[in-house]
């Protein structure tokens, strides 16, 4: 009886340490292969063009030059796959519940190895609309191989003036009116993957005025020379990029960041005049519309200089014309389009 006992006693120590879990050994996460797609932001608006410079904006807006997909395990890095003018891309990872990141447009990230380390990468604005940064991720449970869509949107924002009109009171003036060009101050081009409000901007460009040596050409900036009867309008749309600037709208002195503004220059009747609009907070993947600019009166006399912080009294391209007023309103059309004024019309 007593062996027995002591037997039966051997069996049931055995029974409870095979039923601690603690010590049964943790099988490895089964590999899987997925195929990421990339939407959403990549379908655009279909509008016209900008006529100035042959640019086609509304392909280049959605191109894909290039696809980083990264999987995340938590924070740690469990699958990266990339694939060259594509919308998909092929990524080795293991079952789970897992974070997917899709990178669209951007340098080489195979060095990041976690969902922190590719928030805190870097996109530059580049030199136009051909070239976008992109970013979108999503939530799923990887349970087989299988596809995983991923919507992305632009790092940068978009700011359009669709019209201008001449609407000059005095009749000599009207009948001596030209727009010389059109283009946005206080672009900032760079920004971090993260949308983060600590980032700091490292480039700036048409500082407190245009700047040709610092204008980042079309992306920018539209020259333009073109004469508008009495009560015409001016209607050839014109496309602009920055990334996000939230900063106010400070006007004057040595150079700071400060919000971006949309600047007309026109001539009537021989004498150079600049029209700043001050925009709200830029925000990424987002249109700022201005669907018609009526002119009345004439605005800021042009010092037919360029600002520097020598001269940090020239504010002709900053400071608002007397009796501008301007609203801001924003509805939703693929681009998130925030119009001015509400119906996006503004009398100077």
């Amino acid at each position: 009886m007593k062996k027995y006992l002591l037997l039966l006693s051997s069996v049931l120590a055995a029974l409870s340490a095979c039923s601690r879990t603690d010590t049964l050994p943790t099988p490895d996460p089964e590999p899987i292969r997925i195929v990421v797609d990339v939407d959403g932001a990549l379908s655009t608006r279909a509008t016209d063009v900008t006529a100035q410079n042959g640019r086609n904006d509304s392909a280049d807006e959605a191109a894909v030059g290039s696809l980083q997909v990264f999987v995340f395990n938590g924070e740690a890095l469990d699958g990266y796959g990339s694939s060259t003018g594509s919308k998909a891309a092929t990524v080795s990872c293991t079952a789970g519940e897992r974070e997917v990141w899709a990178v669209v447009n951007a340098g080489p990230l195979s060095s990041v190895t976690s969902r922190a380390g590719l928030l805190r990468q870097v996109a530059s604005l580049g030199s136009g609309p051909s070239d976008f940064g992109m970013i979108g991720s999503t939530t799923a449970t990887l349970r087989s191989e299988g596809r995983v869509g991923v919507t992305v949107s632009r790092h940068a924002a978009r700011v359009v003036i669709r019209g201008i009109r001449n609407a000059l009171g005095n009749a000599a003036q009207a009948a001596d009116f030209k727009i010389l060009s059109v283009y946005l101050t206080n672009v900032a081009g760079d920004v971090d993957f993260g949308h983060s409000s600590l980032y700091t901007v490292s480039a700036w460009y048409n500082k407190r005025g245009y700047q040709a040596s610092n204008s980042l050409g079309p992306a920018a900036y539209d020259a333009v020379n073109a004469s508008v009867e009495a009560g015409a309008t001016y209607s050839t749309p014109h496309f602009f990029y920055s990334m996000p600037n939230g900063n106010e709208g400070k006007v004057g002195g040595a150079w700071s960041p400060r919000a971006c503004r949309l600047v007309i220059r026109a001539q009537i009747a021989g004498v150079v005049y600049d029209y700043p609009i001050l925009l709200p907070a830029l925000e990424g993947n987002r249109s700022y519309e201005i669907g018609l600019v009526t002119i009345t009166r004439a605005g800021n006399l042009d010092d037919g200089r360029e600002p520097d912080d020598d001269r940090p009294d020239d504010d002709d391209e900053e400071k608002p014309v007397v009796g501008f007023e301007q609203g801001f309103d924003i509805s939703v059309n693929d681009w998130t389009v925030v119009l001015v004024d509400g119906t996006g019309n503004i009398t100077i």
